[in-house]
């Protein structure tokens, strides 16, 4: 079930109305600070990788992308993303900081890949028409510094000029299982998306992107295994070393997993939402 009814305005959004939105989860639960960064190991992110579906969120891309001519992927991941803004605007630059993934995308065509990191963009203001960052906030360092980055290097003099910031929603099935069963383990704080995509949208309106809609979108990790055994093993591995392979306690996640799992597969037998927001930012319309 979506986080909110359906008539809840989610166009034309001011900055304000993008902190209360209800799809960016409870302002009574939101942090006061960004928690740090999430830890991805090349392993776990990989397993992670080969399970997830996100057909719908590289149809909205595409479609945000359209009549933009200058587009940078911030943190291009496997590269999927980034080749769906490449084939809509003909080309798009990347900034990844990973060696292993800059060399993958470095071989896809019409995809130009920097080495680098979201604090600290290698491109001069106003570079660029489309600037897209896809799950990848809860990996940065300085949190503000890398949003500031992004709103930099997009140029608020164009009216048509887009940022679009992809997160989790409230409802998303993947983080509620890991904040509920291996967060308390981790000696963590929660993970909270929404404080990042309302954080997001107070930085990009201090550089004159006021202008927000919120949209929503769905990608899933897939277990088609037939036994639900296997597939809850499957999955607890897969979540467990996700955000924590490596961890003194990540055997003890992967068991407290498996009743969830279980309870999980019961109601949605093969597949764990991803359910996703994306926060689309213009400069205002007003001329």
């Amino acid at each position: 079930m979506w986080p909110a009814e359906l008539s809840v305005p989610t166009s034309k959004l001011d900055v304000d109305a993008v902190v209360a939105h209800p799809w960016c989860g409870s302002v009574c639960d939101r942090p006061l600070e960004y928690r740090g960064p999430h830890q991805l190991s090349r392993n776990g992110w990989t397993n992670f990788t080969e399970r997830l579906e996100r057909g719908e969120e590289i149809a909205l891309l595409r479609a945000l992308a359209v009549g933009r001519a200058h587009a940078l992927d911030v943190g291009g991941g496997t590269g999927e993303l980034t080749a769906a803004v490449a084939t809509q605007a003909g080309r798009c630059k990347a900034v990844e900081p990973h060696r292993d993934r800059v060399a993958v995308l470095g071989e896809m065509a019409a995809v130009e890949v920097h080495p680098g990191h979201a604090e600290a963009l290698p491109f001069p203001d106003r570079s660029f028409d489309f600037v897209l960052a896809a799950w990848m906030l809860p990996y940065v360092q300085d949190l503000r510094a890398a949003l500031h980055e992004i709103a930099r290097v997009c140029d608020n003099e164009d009216p048509d000029a887009t940022i679009v910031i992809v997160g989790g929603a409230s409802d998303n099935e993947l983080v509620r299982l890991l904040n509920d069963v291996c967060i308390p383990l981790s000696g963590e704080e929660p993970d909270h998306q929404g404080f990042l995509l309302v954080e997001a949208a107070r930085a990009f309106a201090e550089h004159g992107f006021t202008d927000f809609s919120l949209l929503r979108t769905e990608a899933a990790l897939h277990f088609p295994e037939t036994s639900e055994d296997d597939r809850i093993k499957s999955a607890a591995t897969t979540l467990a070393d996700f955000w924590f392979e490596g961890h003194p306690r990540s055997v003890d996640m992967r068991l407290a997993l498996e009743p969830a799992l279980r309870e999980h597969f019961a109601h949605r037998p093969h597949a764990i939402g991803d359910q996703g927001i994306a926060l689309v930012a213009r400069p205002s319309r007003r001329r």
